[in-house]
């Protein structure tokens, strides 16, 4: 039902289509209405919560009234991500093995191969990288001075790439004779712009004996 309005003038209670600026007594003022009886609230509640396909777009839908709202989300999906195949080559030496002051270690055993990216040949003291990108070298040994040295004698283990020290890859030793052993291990990364990168591992200023060696090159991803 319509309801009425009080619209007048405050001073003379004339209408306003009566009152007007002419009158003497007139006041702007507004229209003044008596508020309506109350409504019912609305309500809002999470209906269902479905996974869409990949690749569509996200949806949400009404399955209650304007007034009380049954909301239904459907979400899409990530796509399947793509992931980088294993690249490495781990190879290790099962006889104890002499050398003289800066010759690389002999890795005669190459326990697993995957991928191109790294090379080792059995029997080969080199390493060798074909495709550009960050590695991770791992290197375990244990390394013993011979006799034929002069004691204390100081020996430094040592990744080269292409033939020069890589910094954060050498542990030193100094040995006070001939029947004290050092383990040596250190695990770095390296990122390789030029191929092929060979890698070795020499043992630098005494003679030596290496056992138990073992080496893994990783590559991990691009640079």
């Amino acid at each position: 039902m319509r309801r009425h309005c009080s619209c007048h003038c405050p001073v003379c209670r004339a209408s306003r289509n009566v009152c007007s600026p002419f009158c003497s007594l007139y006041i702007p003022h507004p229209c003044v209405c008596p508020p309506g009886p109350p409504g019912a609230a609305a309500t809002v509640t999470i209906g269902t919560v479905t996974t869409g396909a990949p690749g569509t777009p996200a949806e949400v839908t009404n399955s209650g009234t304007a007034q009380n709202a049954v909301l239904n989300f459907t979400i899409p999906q990530g796509l399947p991500g793509t992931s980088q195949p294993v690249s490495l080559v781990s190879s290790y030496s099962t006889p104890p093995q002499p050398g003289a002051s800066g010759t690389p270690i002999t890795f005669d055993r190459n326990a697993l191969s995957l991928g191109t990216d790294i090379s080792h040949t059995s029997g080969s003291d080199t390493f060798t990288i074909n495709q550009p990108g960050v590695y991770s070298v791992e290197f375990h040994g244990v390394i013993t001075p011979t006799a034929n040295n002069t004691f204390p004698v100081n020996i430094n283990t040592s990744l080269e790439v292409n033939g020069s020290v890589q910094p954060g890859a050498s542990v030193p030793f100094t040995f006070q004779n001939a029947t004290q052993s050092s383990e040596v291990s250190f695990t770095v990364p390296i990122s390789v712009t030029d191929v092929p990168t060979t890698l070795q591992v020499a043992p630098f200023g005494g003679n030596y004996l290496a056992d138990a060696v073992s080496m893994t090159v990783t590559r991990l991803g691009n640079s």
